[in-house]
Order: structure tokens, then sequence, then C-alpha cells
């Protein structure tokens, strides 16, 4: 919990200085192809995260590191300063809640759906359309395939799902026939009895 904590801490101190998205999916690419780099190479890892290297080589490090792969100062100073503060053991955690802080901050949702097959680029563009119009948020789709969906999508919204799938509607009606109330009328049945 206080890894996390420290984590967020320095994760919601460089969200704040982002100027627009761009900027922000620039900078996180790279602290990615740090990471990468970092997890490639054990010894450099273990080199970079503990007392083995001096922070006089783990600078030399981090600036030949910033000609090689052309960091923006941005990526730079918060690798610095993390690296100057024996911080470096939770770059990955920092990584991980900056997509979340960034998401919180400009009012957007991740959610995922899951279908049988791929969402065709209309159908996706109208499911955003009406997430967005009930929830009041620019959503974000996470997609996967499902292979045990026969036809229909299933939605999560954090701990929370919602079934549009043929087995979820007909779960839905077996639940219905087999409860003691009344079971719903079709929508022809509704409209004959008005009559």
């Amino acid at each position: 919990m206080k890894e996390n904590n420290l984590a967020k801490r320095y994760a919601s101190g460089l969200i704040k200085t982002f100027e627009d998205e761009k900027e922000y999916l620039g900078v996180k690419e790279e602290l990615e192809q740090f990471l990468g780099l970092l997890n490639d190479i054990h010894q450099f890892k273990a080199g970079m995260e503990t007392l083995l290297f001096s922070k006089s080589q783990k600078i030399e490090v981090l600036d030949a590191l910033k000609e090689k792969i052309k960091f923006r100062d941005k990526t730079y100073k918060f690798l610095l300063t993390i690296l100057e503060e024996n911080r470096l053991n939770y770059l990955d955690l920092m990584i991980q809640l900056l997509e979340d802080l960034w998401f919180e901050k400009n009012n957007i949702e991740k959610m995922k759906v899951y279908s049988a097959v791929a969402l065709s680029a209309a159908l996706e563009k109208k499911l955003i359309k009406k997430l967005e119009q009930a929830f009041k948020k620019t959503i974000v789709l996470e997609k996967e395939i499902d292979k045990t969906l026969i036809a229909g999508i299933k939605i999560q919204r954090g701990l929370v799902f919602y079934d549009f799938s043929i087995e979820g509607n007909l779960r839905k009606l077996k639940e219905a026939l087999l409860s003691d109330g009344p079971v719903a009328k079709t929508e022809k049945e509704a409209s004959a009895g008005e009559h």
C-alpha cells in the first residue's frame, strides 16, 4: 500500500505537468521504453535500482540513453528525479498509474467490451457514442474477442458487467419464467391489451 501511494504521488506530479494528450502519450511511451531496457538487461536493472552503481554512474547511463533514445526533456527530468531519490524500482507502478490518473484528470473512462467477433468501425463508433451519452464522459474502449459468446456483447465497467449477449438474454428470460412475479409481456401482447 505504501509503495502504491508513493508511486501515485510521483505519477500525479508528472500528470500535472502535461500540456496535452500528445505530450502525455510521448512521455509515457519513453518511460515504457526505458523500463523495457531495464527489464531486458538484469545487471543493468540491478545496478540502476540499487547501490551497485553510484549516483554519478546512474546519471551517466541516463545521459547516454537520453542521447540514444532522444528522450523529451520532461522524461529525462522525471527519470533523473526518481534516480536521485532512489525510486526507480517503482517506475513500473508509476507507469501503470499514469493512464488512470490521465483519464481521471480529463474525465475519460475506459471500458472493456467483449464480443464474439471484432466490432466494425461503425458499430464501435455508435457504441462509444451511446456510452458517452449514458455516462456523460469520454469513453475509451478496450476490445477483446470472447469465443464463448454466440452473439452480442458484454461491457465491463470496473467490476460491473453489462450483458447484451444472447446467453445473457436467455438467462434473464429463464430467471423471469422461474420467478414468482408476473412475466413481462411481449411488445405485441402489451400493444394488443391497450385496445
